[in-house]
């Protein structure tokens, strides 16, 4: 197993002047958001009253918001032909994010995910793998890597990359796959490798019933994770390190259209927050800001805040200066 190296090592590079970058890898994908007045059970029916088609996916969508708030960024994802002339790529280009290891498949079209979301912000989602499913076939070299980030995907191929990854501060968050990958064979494995893990209390329930450890600080410290960082919705994150539990409240945003995306904003922001600087206070604080914005509109890519837009919010709630480190 690799040393892991942690927040400080990690601003280490940034200080003395290295190339920091960050990986993310995962899935992308074409999201169809949905709102409807309630979740229908089992053989039931409800009506869409709204909907509309974005670009997605836990990798995109991470690889976006981080690298328009100043991380250089590429990203590891399989797509499909089709991708080639797609805007969603000529998107990822515009923001400057490294596309060269994006792989393309000629067998499979591009993932899809369809999303539906009711008046509380419950959801459920469907989700086609597509071209996303053929991760495991390629091959990535992540030496050169300072930071990688690996989101819901192909979980399968992860832990191969984690093993080389031997220089590499790694977080991981495994999200929906936690609900129909085999746990113990594909994520348990990775988490010594890991070193800030992203769960929302669903998942950490069923972490938690899965290893029969009797809660988050034991499950760090068997695994020798830096921090594990839990979405509660609504409600808040919760951050665990080193035998404490940090509360973050979640910034109220002006109004809430679409709760798709603020697990991935959440990550996003807080890893940039991570990369620039910050402690792990402020990291959680500025990952709950992000997100604030980008369930404001529909879609995860479409309300992403300036860092001018993010000091002026994180100020109004908090009721303090967001100090400039490495901006």
């Amino acid at each position: 197993m690799k040393n892991k190296k942690y927040f400080n090592s990690f601003c280490f590079f940034e200080k003395k002047g290295y190339n920091v970058s960050l990986l993310v890898v995962g899935n992308i994908a074409y999201d169809t958001v949905c709102k409807v007045r309630f979740l229908p059970g089992r053989n039931e029916a409800t009506s869409i009253e709204d909907f509309n088609q974005t670009f997605g996916g836990c990798a995109g969508n991470v690889a976006v918001i981080a690298s328009k708030l100043g991380v250089e960024t590429s990203i590891f994802s399989s797509v499909g032909e089709d991708f080639k002339k797609s805007d969603y790529l000529r998107q990822l280009v515009k923001y400057r994010i490294d596309v060269s290891n994006l792989k393309y498949s000629p067998m499979f079209s591009t993932a899809r995910s369809f999303l539906f979301s009711d008046e509380k912000g419950n959801q459920q989602i469907f989700y086609y793998p597509g071209a996303s499913a053929e991760l495991v076939r390629y091959k990535l070299d992540p030496t050169r890597f300072n930071y990688i980030h690996f989101t819901a995907g192909e979980i399968s191929a992860y832990l191969d990359i984690m093993k080389k990854a031997k220089q590499s501060i790694i977080s991981f968050d495994p999200g929906q796959e936690m609900f129909h990958r085999p746990i113990e064979k594909q994520i348990l494995p990775c988490l010594p490798y890991v070193s800030y893990l992203f769960l929302n209390n669903h998942e950490t329930n069923l972490l938690l019933k899965v290893t029969g450890e009797k809660n988050l600080e034991k499950l760090r410290l068997n695994n020798g994770i830096e921090a594990i960082i839990v979405s509660y919705g609504e409600k808040g994150s919760k951050i665990y390190h080193d035998g404490s539990e940090i509360y973050i409240p979640a910034v109220e945003p002006k109004k809430m259209l679409d709760p798709t995306g603020a697990g991935d904003a959440h990550r996003a922001g807080f890893l940039t927050a991570l990369i620039k600087g910050y402690d792990l206070v402020m990291c959680g604080r500025i990952a709950s800001v992000v997100a604030s914005f980008i369930i404001e509109k529909y879609g995860t890519q479409t309300n992403i805040p300036s860092w001018e837009m993010i000091k002026k919010r994180y100020k109004d709630f908090f009721k303090e200066n967001l100090s400039n480190l490495f901006i």
